[in-house]
């Protein structure tokens, strides 16, 4: 079943989900939601993706393109319990390299995120890696 519901945006350019919507699709306080533009049919999709208690970072990953590389990378993350939601890689030289954008949810994460970054790097598979956590509210 469809809803709809007609707001308004304030001054700052923020939005307030109409609690029915809300509780629809399961959306609280404190969650984290992305955002999907669409500037050619000019519109917006709010799509729920982290619970509250979520600790947001986003990697930043130079890797070799060579087959199997973003596997190695992905093992580094699972075997420190990194949660991975949401991730997009690209070639940016056929052949030579590539990079890996993910959003990773580190609350359960049984390693040092420095840590972590120097294990990426030593298996071989990437040439850097950057990391940026989310604000928390």
């Amino acid at each position: 079943m469809r809803m709809s519901e007609v707001i308004r945006i304030d001054a700052k350019g923020r939005i307030t989900v109409p609690m029915p919507i809300r509780e629809a699709v399961g959306v609280r306080e404190g969650m984290y939601v992305m955002l999907l533009a669409d500037p050619d049919r000019k519109e917006i999709l709010v799509i729920p993706f982290a619970d509250p208690e979520a600790k947001l970072v986003e990697f930043k990953v130079k890797i070799s393109d060579i087959p199997g590389a973003l596997a190695k990378i992905a093992k580094v993350l699972a075997d420190a319990k990194v949660d991975l939601l949401s991730s997009e890689s690209r070639t940016l030289r056929r052949g030579e390299l590539a990079e890996w954008f993910a959003i990773a949810d580190i609350s359960k994460c049984t390693h040092d995120l420095k840590e972590i970054q120097r294990k990426i790097v030593k298996n071989g598979a990437a040439k850097s890696v950057e990391t940026q956590e989310y604000p928390r509210m």
